[in-house]
């Protein structure tokens, strides 16, 4: 595969490099010696994406590059995790950690670290949905709708249609609650939705997307599979189960 010089969350071959040949920001006593190479490495659990780069330390400084693959013996001398630091009394991390503390929303690192660096005036807009959040919104994703439909249909094998269904489909998207997770409603019993989340064991990579509304229809998923990585746009998707009049519609989305 082919490095990638920037994983868009602050941490790039140009800062590490940077960094490296300015201080030492390793978390145990190290001496570079030459030839000694540091691969970084993004893979984060349930994502397709995988990033790497790699840097060689070479005449007594940190440059991009690395020994030759298949002619060098390489012996690993540590292994750990990258931590990211703010400055202090940053504005936009304390409405962070208020979406977090009151909602329970978990904002991105790699939004942190995009937004945190902007101005408080900023009018970027993502920073501005942090700022001024009002709601959220929840999309399902695909194998959850299946596997509701499947159930169901198997429970009530002589339904004509779905129409009952669909109904709790659409009460419980409006009624999921992040602090309790769990689908939450005064109106509408929704205690199949429920069951099929706990059958999955609550995992919301799997189930749901979390949103948060940036501008127009496009927005932010914080929480899920795709969080942080860009902005959606919201489109109305059918998806048919058994025969036509045995379906669920629901809204799902696509890359802005």
């Amino acid at each position: 595969m082919i490095p990638t010089e920037d994983f868009e969350n602050g941490i790039s071959v140009e800062n590490i490099i940077s960094q490296l040949n300015t201080e030492s920001i390793f978390d145990f006593e190290y001496t570079p010696q030459e030839r000694d190479t540091l691969d970084i490495i993004f893979n984060a659990k349930n994502r397709t994406e995988y990033k790497y780069f790699t840097i060689i330390f070479r005449d007594q400084i940190w440059q991009e590059g690395r020994n030759p693959i298949f002619t060098s013996i390489s012996k690993e001398i540590a292994a750990g995790e990258i931590k990211i630091t703010y400055k202090e009394e940053n504005i936009f991390l304390k409405h962070c950690e208020n979406l977090k503390s009151k909602y329970g929303i978990e904002i991105p690192e790699s939004i942190k670290v995009r937004c945190s660096n902007l101005k408080n005036d900023s009018q970027d807009p993502v920073y501005l949905a942090i700022k001024d959040f009002k709601e959220y919104k929840i999309f399902y994703t695909s194998e959850f709708m299946k596997y509701i439909a499947k159930k169901y249909f198997r429970i009530y094998p002589d339904t004509e249609n779905s129409d009952r269904l669909q109904l709790m489909v659409d009460e419980a998207q409006n009624s999921f609650s992040l602090t309790e997770k769990k689908f939450v409603s005064k109106e509408a019993n929704l205690s199949f939705i429920n069951q099929c989340f706990n059958d999955l064991n609550k995992d919301l990579d799997e189930c749901l997307s979390i949103a948060i509304p940036v501008q127009n229809d496009q927005y932010l998923i914080v929480e899920g599979r795709l969080s942080g990585r860009t902005v959606f746009k919201s489109k109305k998707d059918n998806r048919y189960f058994k025969n036509i009049s045995q379906k669920l519609k629901y809204e799902g989305f696509e890359l802005s």
